[in-house]
């Protein structure tokens, strides 16, 4: 017998799950490579603390984004050595259900299918994000009713309206929080004269980036370094800037979630209108961002306590109801 499990291979986020819904692996998407050999010595959390270490002995590279692999070779290293983490594996080859956004072309489904195959798995097939969202979030997606997923993750932001099963209208941007965060860093590089890395530029972000109406009052201590001489140095930073840098960034998920309801169907337009749409991904989280895109879509926002799980979930509900959503499930037979 062989083990099923559902992938979403996030751009910054990778999380497996078993078919019973239980989440058994949640790390970041980044692999730590010998700098001279190229060759994969730990990947995930264990990978950031490498490379913390290394002293240029090791790279920290991401083999995904947005769905594409990088790098072939890594992205194949990489998920088997996350196959063949203890409890994962179990009962060999497993079959795999892989979260897919709408983005993705059948040549790069392939690309993943066939890193999967090459790593262990038995089969592979997709799901499309916003509807794996969708079942995760516990929502009916058969019945004759629309609903509406956004799922805002660091590499791009899915947003589709479904109904009887299948994508109404849907769309997908390449805009995510990997953006909001280059935006921070070129902002502070411009008009303050700071370098900083991406990882603090995350954390910038995270602690004091809103969307909230009225928020980002006052100012901030960033630390980096001077672009012009090198020398570490603190900038004072007005939370209020940092705020309009990332509301900039996203107005294209919010005109794309504009435009995804009206060209829906009137009467699924209602229906989005009485019931409101699903926020997840990590970007859900961002403080006001709710907010913000039920002002610019005229429909109520809700969004899960479990938000960036929900893709996984809802794939691993598939597997476990041997439920193929019809339109929305594809095979990727890899040799």
């Amino acid at each position: 017998m062989s083990l099923a499990l559902a992938l979403d291979l996030g751009t910054a986020t990778t999380r497996l799950a078993n078919g019973s819904g239980e989440l058994i692996y949640e790390g970041p998407t980044v692999a730590a490579v010998e700098t001279d050999s190229r060759r994969l010595v730990a990947f995930g959390d264990e990978a950031l603390g490498l490379g913390a270490r290394s002293g240029g002995r090791v790279q920290l590279r991401r083999p995904v984004r947005a769905g594409k692999l990088l790098d072939i070779d890594l992205a194949e290293s990489f998920l088997a050595a996350l196959l063949r983490r203890p409890g994962v594996s179990r009962l060999g080859g497993p079959r795999m259900l892989v979260c897919s956004h709408l983005s993705s072309t059948g040549v790069q489904r392939r690309a993943v299918g066939r890193a999967l195959k090459r790593a262990g798995a038995r089969t592979v097939s997709f799901v499309e994000q916003p509807v794996a969202c969708a079942i995760g979030a516990g929502l009916e997606i058969s019945e004759p009713v629309g609903t509406m997923v956004v799922d805002l993750g660091a590499g791009v932001c899915d947003v589709a309206v479904i109904a009887l099963g299948g994508l109404v209208s849907s769309a997908s941007v390449e805009v995510g929080g990997d953006n909001f965060d280059e935006a921070v860093r070129e902002h502070l590089a411009r008009r303050h004269g700071l370098l900083i890395d991406r990882a603090a530029a995350a954390q910038l972000r995270r602690a004091h980036a809103t969307m909230s109406p009225g928020g980002g009052v006052g100012e901030i201590e960033v630390p980096g370094r001077d672009t012009r001489s090198g020398a570490l140095r603190t900038a004072t930073v007005a939370r209020a800037a940092l705020c309009a840098v990332i509301d900039r960034v996203a107005q294209p998920i919010f005109d794309t979630a504009a435009r995804c309801i009206t060209s829906a169907p009137p009467d699924l337009a209602n229906d989005l209108i009485s019931n409101g749409l699903i926020l997840a991904g990590g970007g859900s989280r961002i403080e006001g961002f709710d907010r913000r895109l039920a002002q610019a879509t005229g429909v109520p926002v809700h969004v899960p306590h479990d938000s960036e799980l929900l893709a996984v979930l809802g794939a691993a509900q598939c597997l476990e109801e041997g439920r193929e959503p019809a339109l929305s499930l594809s095979s990727a037979r890899a040799r």
